[in-house]
């Protein structure tokens, strides 16, 4: 399937549904965001330690260092309670708290959103409040822990050192006891070096927080956003709509468009009808320029019945009244019931073939429908010669379709008065040259002429004028106008 025979499948068929979709959709979020409450918003910006971060990884790290620290549930918890808000601290830090780095650095923003302006800011506030002690008292811990293991490895230093010094002038047996005594305060000096060096080294590593401006409300609320939610709501909408027709689509799946139908029955499109009343001006000249080219389908078959075959045969009282209808017009025959057809194929003298099938299709009809007559007619093996297409309103035409269409008023048809011998006549309708209509009249008697002398004149009685019946047959369609 090409794109452009999917993309009209798609939204050309299915253009109403994906666009009702889409509209309730759209009016059901813009009435839902209408109807809530203001969300007002107060940011804080707080610098954390360690200077400029070089990468967006370090940036992140120290980020998402921060968000981890004020949405605990701890601290928001108390953080609402200062504001005076209740419900489920892990919910409301979901969906109420958010930090935002400025740039590729460890400066961040504290959001705060509520519905009302002054809590926004006791919450932001409350939070980085507890964030700046949590970090300070951290570092205030490694701080007095850092000066313990100074002072102990002060004094273990001093004492390894005089021991040092009494090794000079000590005697031999001295000696001995004082290098075991050098060598047992050996392991415990090197584990309190290490220790400090891990301090320092977590010590650098661990954030802190610098208060740069507190927190302040927006002037504005920050929602609803209406727009954005009317938008993502139509654009979800539009997605599921395309799945729903493309699952339609993919268990029914309909041709549409007069020439798709023609496409699909493999045969050339011979006319279109814009309406089901064949009574009208528009049906009846849409029905003219099918007999022209229908006239010349049947010529070039050599005499072979024409049929006229309906993809539905819910439609074959339609396609009878169309077939009288075009009979009345132009004077061509076309069969709508196929064992009539059969047999005008096979009557006595007739050394025809079988009959040769014009398609009457709905310009919008299902795939199986078409593949169906296609089948049927190779398996009659009845060539499809040309496709005549009408448009259908799936509601408001199943009655038409069903009882066969409005009749045109017809002008009676006079009797002709037996007469014992006939005179054809053939005139041409200076209107239309190119059709002859044959007509009997009765033959005109004259009177007999008297003798007059030599040289006169001779004069004859006027014949009667002849009496034309009407043969709808022959009638073309510029007379058909002209009817009442």
């Amino acid at each position: 399937m090409r794109f452009d025979e999917a993309f009209r499948r798609l939204i050309g068929g299915y253009w109403w549904l994906i666009g009702l979709l889409v509209l309730v959709t759209s009016l059901a979020a813009g009435v839902y965001a209408t109807n809530q409450d203001a969300q007002y918003q107060a940011s804080a910006r707080v610098q954390m330690s360690g200077g400029l971060a070089s990468t967006n990884v370090q940036a992140d790290a120290a980020t998402q260092w921060l968000q981890g620290v004020i949405t605990t549930p701890n601290m928001v918890r108390q953080a609402m309670a200062a504001a005076g808000i209740t419900g489920d601290p892990s919910r409301f830090a979901t969906h109420s708290i958010a930090v935002n780095r400025v740039g590729v650095s460890t400066v961040n923003d504290v959001l705060v959103t509520t519905g009302n302006a002054d809590r926004s800011v006791i919450v932001a506030n409350s939070l980085v409040q507890q964030a700046l002690r949590y970090a300070n008292t951290t570092h205030q811990s490694d701080a007095v822990k850092m000066a313990s293991l100074n002072k102990q490895i002060d004094r273990f230093t001093k004492e390894r050192d005089s021991l040092i010094h009494q090794l000079a002038s000590a005697s031999p047996g001295a000696v001995l006891e004082l290098q075991a005594r050098i060598a047992a305060d050996a392991p415990t000096l090197t584990d309190l070096l290490r220790q400090r060096s891990d301090l320092v080294l977590a010590s650098s590593q661990r954030s802190s927080i610098g208060l740069l401006d507190p927190a302040v409300a927006s002037t504005e609320p920050v929602g609803p956003r209406v727009g954005q939610l009317v938008a993502l709501a139509a654009l979800a909408a539009l997605i599921l709509a395309l799945g729903i027709v493309a699952l339609i689509e993919a268990v029914h799946p309909r041709v549409r468009g007069r020439r798709w139908v023609a496409g699909e029955l493999e045969a050339p499109l011979l006319g279109h009808l814009p309406t089901l009343n064949l009574t009208s001006t528009k049906g009846a000249r849409a029905l003219r320029e099918f007999g022209t080219a229908a006239t010349v389908v049947a010529a070039r078959y050599g005499g072979r019945p024409v049929l006229l075959l309906p993809v539905e045969t819910s439609h074959d009282r339609w396609a009878a009244h169309a077939c009288d209808e075009l009979e009345a017009l132009t004077g061509l025959r076309l069969e709508h019931d196929p064992d009539a057809a059969i047999a005008l194929s096979g009557s006595a003298g007739r050394d025809v073939d079988g009959p040769v099938v014009i398609a009457l299709s709905p310009a919008v009809e299902s795939q199986r429908s078409l593949e169906d007559v296609v089948c049927r007619a190779a398996a009659m093996q009845w060539p499809i010669v040309g496709v005549l297409t009408f448009r259908r309103r799936l509601l408001l035409d199943r009655w038409t379709l069903a009882r066969g269409g409005p009749r045109a008023p017809r002008p009676p048809i006079t009797p002709v008065a037996p007469t014992t011998s006939t005179t054809s006549m053939t005139s041409t309708d200076p209107d239309s040259p190119d059709t002859p209509e044959t007509q009997e009249t009765p033959a005109s008697t004259t009177a007999p002429t008297p003798s007059v002398p030599s040289g006169a004149g001779v004069r004859t009685a006027a014949p009667e004028p002849a009496r034309r019946t009407a043969d709808h047959g022959a009638l073309n369609g510029r007379k058909l106008g002209s009817m009442p």
